[in-house]
């Protein structure tokens, strides 16, 4: 019987093939980056995630306890310390830009705080979004002095810089140098302080010369001149008296969330389907005897506008964006699918709701005394745009708001310094020019 076939022995390549092989891979690896760098520089960087507040996180990246936490009666405040404690990135912000009933300077300070965690945990995205907003919501808050403006534009400079982008550093940086020239809020001593701080943030920038002619500027002593500002937060944040219906569906709406987050922490991580369900029909019975309440207590005639009026019309509004975020998800789990399927509409009644708002603020401000008015008219002006910009009102006219921001303050006889609104690529962008004293 012959002898079976010998088996060959393996091929041995020679070294110089391997040595061929890896630089073709070396090759190969330089060529797919340099063409990813080629359109990434046409096309420019991806979209931030938060760039559209409406398009949220996937809901799995919310954690549902926390998140269901705030329909339990928790407030905002015990909410966002517990979710930036406990590393709920997600959570934090859609509970920041999601609510309406939160003080415009608390939503500032979250923003500023989601910045700084978004750089921190190398989200550049997010950080850069958030960036934008607290820049935005610095110069459009009403309530805080030119200097602390100043000095949050600085961080938020600091902050662009940490993420590589000088030129959106420099902008900052700009706006606050404004601030520092033409504010009529400071005393000698703090304008100097404060150009200081902005020379050694150019020369930490780069731009030694900018920072030795800013060092350059003379400082004198002027007039102390403060805007008489009208506050809308005291108005609006007041809860409207409800019906003792609402007031009944609210408690068992608290009820069922409260028992759903029991349920999910006793669980690990999980909600029974029944907890789901007793929350998801506690939100549709609330949301049904809130209708007939707002439409009972909001038929009025067109130029009757009291406070009451304004603060039902801002309840409104807020339960109208809790609406919302059920729909879209945003409390980390499905809790009314009927509610997810008409989330188009939902978007829409909110609009509304906003833009009913912005009509009676401008009917309201007509009943004030003569003197508070343009300082009135300005607040809500700022109010609607700061809601625009974070993607709360976020079918607003913008070139309208602009427009009416950029008149009102004109009109405004008040010295110092103030937002402006322009329109760059359908997004409004908020820089700040000074106005001078009024002349008698």
């Amino acid at each position: 019987m012959p002898n079976a076939a010998p088996i060959p022995s393996k091929r041995r390549y020679p070294p110089i093939f391997w040595g061929l092989l890896i630089l073709l891979f070396i090759m190969l690896g330089v060529g797919i980056g340099a063409t990813w760098r080629f359109i990434s520089a046409r096309m420019g960087p991806p979209p931030a995630m938060w760039a559209q507040p409406w398009r949220m996180p996937e809901p799995q990246r919310i954690n549902s306890g926390m998140a269901v936490w705030s329909l339990a009666g928790a407030s905002p405040e015990d909410v966002y310390r517990q979710a930036i404690t406990t590393d709920e990135f997600d959570a934090a912000a859609a509970m920041t830009l999601l609510t309406a009933r939160l003080p415009s300077a608390q939503r500032l300070g979250w923003i500023q705080a989601l910045a700084r965690q978004a750089i921190a945990d190398d989200r550049p995205w997010d950080a850069s979004v958030f960036l934008h907003h607290t820049s935005d919501l610095t110069l459009l808050l009403t309530t805080m002095k030119d200097y602390q403006r100043a000095q949050r534009l600085i961080d938020v400079a600091d902050g662009w810089l940490e993420l590589g982008d000088k030129n959106a550093s420099r902008n900052a940086l700009e706006q606050a140098l404004t601030i520092a020239q033409f504010s009529t809020e400071m005393r000698r001593p703090v304008r100097r302080k404060l150009l200081t701080d902005l020379a050694n943030h150019y020369i930490k920038l780069g731009d030694a010369a900018r920072g030795q002619a800013i060092s350059a500027i003379p400082v004198v002593d002027s007039p102390i001149i403060e805007p008489q500002d009208y506050l809308l937060d005291p108005l609006l944040l007041t809860p409207p008296v409800y019906s003792s219906d609402v007031e009944n569906a609210r408690q068992t709406r608290e009820q069922a969330a409260r028992a759903y987050v029991d349920d999910w922490n006793q669980r690990g991580g999980a909600a029974a389907g029944g907890a789901v369900h007793t929350l998801g029909n506690a939100l549709i019975d609330e949301d049904l005897v809130r209708q007939g309440f707002y439409e009972s207590q909001l038929q009025r005639s067109a130029a009757d506008v009291s406070a009451e009026i304004l603060q039902i019309r801002f309840d409104q509004i807020n339960w109208i964006a809790i609406k919302y975020r059920v729909a879209s998800g945003l409390y980390g789990a499905s809790l009314v699918a009927n509610w997810e399927a008409e989330r188009p509409a939902i978007a829409a009644s909110l609009d509304d709701a906003l833009q009913a708002l912005h009509s009676e603020l401008a009917i309201y401000v007509t009943t004030l005394p003569a003197a508070q008015q343009a300082a009135a008219r300005v607040a809500a002006d700022r109010l609607m745009l700061e809601w625009a910009v974070i993607g709360l009102y976020s079918n607003a006219d913008l070139g309208a708001l602009t427009d009416a921001l950029n008149q009102d303050i004109a009109a405004w006889p008040a010295a110092g310094v103030f937002p402006r609104a322009t329109m760059q690529d359908d997004r409004v962008q908020i820089d700040v020019i000074s106005k001078t004293p009024p002349e008698n």
